[in-house]
């Protein structure tokens, strides 16, 4: 019997590894940021030297091969200064991915202009260069590219669509901190690329974000859109002195990053390539586990990708594999069985609860439901009905745990008959 029906659930009371993950180290460096008396970088240096969030910015650059990298508040106000530092506006449009965190479409209406969706590959969930190109029009500016859960979007055909378009390429890497493309990180290969380091993430900070670019034009605009017009000092400021320098050469608004958060973050991104060393252990005992259950895969990545970055790992199902149970309804009887969270992605944008344009006046006046919306969106319907999503800290165990997760999948697979006529305590289990 499943778990959710009351049966014996594969995995007794053995933890999960828990995240965010910290240490003695880590509980040092935030104590050296607030003992320092400098928690942010628009107060003054009691001790002189560089801000512990310039320090990360230009960790974060380093550790992409990017040259230059901004710290910020959120993943969110990466994005709005990135789209504003390549001067997106009023009557402009962006593309931008109907599968995705609502974030990309907002920081789009933020900055006055319009994003139109478009549908993504039903496999990988990514969006795809023959989809840009179809939606392109003489106002198109921009298109943010968001690398999705635990793979890539092949950033070499968007390159070569918004360079012969002449737009500006954003990719939004908050799910894909370290992954690489024939060598290269992703974030590296579109004009800016951004990146959230949320609580969840797999470089964790509680609230923040960055961006990273080649291009020091740009580098000099982000530092002003994230500071009130303020750009760092040449040099690293004396005892007493302040690091930022008033520019005002563009207006901006205030996403800096605090010191306590710069001093987690510079705890754990000498972690993160361990940490994805394991996972990828943890990848491919499970891999070679789905292969032997039927109508089961995991997402697949391409070829280019020689290191992923798993953010969510996604588990792929065949119409069919579990009967006729909707994926709800399957990822609550695996979370069930395991006792740690299963889930579907969320809904595409365009019937998410999270864009609500009309909801705001200043959105509203120019917002345009069949220019944003007027497609259909099959990839990202398919997508969402037919993948199951495990965060990313479950790959941080041992062997142990992909058996269970092997196991439950098994047992729900030959179960699936027992979810008919059975919705009633599926849904309980849904809501519990």
């Amino acid at each position: 019997m499943l778990a959710i029906h009351g049966g014996e659930p594969v995995r007794g009371a053995a933890a999960w590894p828990r995240w965010p993950q910290y240490d003695e180290r880590t509980e040092a460096e935030l104590l050296a940021a607030l003992r320092s008396s400098r928690w942010s970088v628009s107060w003054y240096a009691p001790e002189g030297g560089k801000s512990r969030e310039r320090l990360f910015g230009e960790a974060f650059a380093r550790y992409n091969g990017a040259a230059y990298g901004v710290s910020v508040d959120h993943g969110s106000s990466a994005l709005v200064i990135a789209l504003e530092a390549l001067g997106v506006g009023p009557g402009d449009e962006v593309i931008v991915p109907a599968l995705t965190w609502v974030a990309p479409a907002t920081a789009v209406l933020r900055v006055g202009a319009l994003p139109v969706l478009v549908d993504v590959d039903p496999d990988t969930g990514c969006v795809t260069a023959d989809q840009v190109r179809a939606a392109l029009s003489g106002r198109t500016r921009a298109v943010i590219a968001v690398h999705l859960a635990c793979t890539v979007a092949r950033v070499d055909e968007l390159v070569a669509v918004t360079s012969a378009a002449g737009i500006a390429l954003i990719e939004d890497c908050s799910q894909s901190h370290g992954a690489r493309w024939s060598g290269r990180a992703v974030g590296t290969f579109g004009d800016i690329g951004v990146f959230s380091l949320g609580a969840a993430k797999s470089l964790a900070a509680g609230e923040a974000g960055a961006a990273i670019t080649d291009s020091l034009e740009l580098y000099r605009r982000m530092l002003m859109l994230r500071a009130d017009s303020r750009g760092y000092s040449e040099g690293p400021p004396g005892a007493g002195e302040y690091e930022l320098v008033e520019l005002g050469e563009i207006m901006g608004g205030n996403y800096c990053m605090s010191e306590l958060t710069a001093g987690i973050l510079l705890d754990q991104l000498p972690r993160l390539n361990d940490q994805h060393a394991r996972r990828a252990v943890r990848a491919t005992e499970l891999e070679d586990g789905l292969a032997r259950i039927p109508g089961l895969s995991s997402i697949p990545v391409p070829a280019q990708v020689d290191r992923r970055a798993v953010y969510e790992y996604g588990i792929r199902f065949e119409p069919g594999t579990f009967g006729t149970a909707p994926v709800e309804h399957v990822a609550a009887a695996l979370t069930a069985e395991l006792g740690t969270k299963v889930y579907p992605p969320r809904a595409p944008l365009p019937r998410s609860n999270l864009l609500r344009p009309q909801s705001k006046p200043r959105f509203a006046r120019f917002w345009d439901d069949d220019r944003a919306f007027g497609r259909t969106f099959p990839g990202a319907e398919h997508y969402r009905e037919h993948t199951l999503l495990l965060h990313h800290s479950v790959l941080l165990g041992e062997r142990a745990d992909i058996d269970d997760i092997l196991t439950a999948l098994a047992k729900v697979h030959a179960l699936s008959d027992a979810f008919d006529g059975a919705d009633s305590a599926v849904r309980k289990g849904i809501s519990a």
